[in-house]
C-alpha cells in the first residue's frame, strides 16, 4: 500500500487532466491563409475578413501571434488589397467610377497604405536664398505705477518711455 496523495496533489492532478480540455477549441483553420488573401485581394479589410468568417478582429489578431504562417498570409493579403485599390484608382482616373469614386479611392489608399499615400504635407520655410530664417525678438517690459508709488529714478525713466 503506497502513500496516500495529499489533497493539494490530488487537486493538481485533477486540474492537469482538465487542462487540455479547458477553453474552447480554436476556430483557426489552415485554409484561412489562402482565404484571407482572396478576401483582401477583393479590397476588403482584415476586419471584414473576421466578419466574413464569423470571428472578432481580436481573434484574428491572436491567430497572427499564434500562427506565423497566418501572419505571413495577412501581410501578403495587405499588399493584395493595395493592388485592388490602386487598380480602382487607375480605372477612376481613366474616367470610370461615377460620383464620389475618386474621393473614395483616395480615402481607401490613404488609410490602407499610409506610408505610400500620406495624408499630410511637409512645409519648410526658409529665408533669403534658402538660408535659415532670421528671427528678431523684441522684449517689452511693462511696469504698472500707481499714484503714490515710490519710483526709483531708473524706473521713472523707463515709465516715461512707454
Amino acid at each position: 500500500m503506497g502513500a496516500k496523495p495529499s489533497p493539494e496533489g490530488a487537486a493538481h492532478e485533477f486540474i492537469e487532466r482538465l487542462r487540455p480540455q479547458a477553453g474552447r477549441p480554436s476556430l483557426y483553420r489552415d485554409e484561412y491563409c489562402e482565404e484571407v488573401v482572396n478576401v483582401m485581394r477583393a479590397g476588403f479589410s482584415l476586419t471584414a475578413f473576421a466578419g466574413i468568417i464569423g470571428v472578432t478582429p481580436m481573434t484574428v489578431t491572436n491567430w497572427r501571434k499564434e500562427h506565423p504562417e497566418f501572419d505571413e498570409a495577412c501581410e501578403v493579403a495587405k499588399a493584395a488589397r493595395v493592388v485592388h485599390w490602386e487598380e480602382a484608382s487607375i480605372q477612376t482616373g481613366r474616367g470610370g467610377g461615377g460620383p464620389g469614386s475618386a474621393t473614395m479611392v483616395q480615402f481607401a489608399l490613404r488609410n490602407i497604405s499610409a506610408h505610400e499615400y500620406p495624408d499630410k504635407q511637409r512645409v519648410e520655410n526658409t529665408g533669403a536664398d534658402g538660408k535659415p530664417m532670421e528671427h528678431n525678438v523684441t522684449m517689452v517690459r511693462r511696469k504698472i505705477i500707481r499714484p503714490g508709488d515710490v519710483v526709483a529714478e531708473q524706473d521713472a525713466d523707463e515709465a516715461g518711455e512707454e
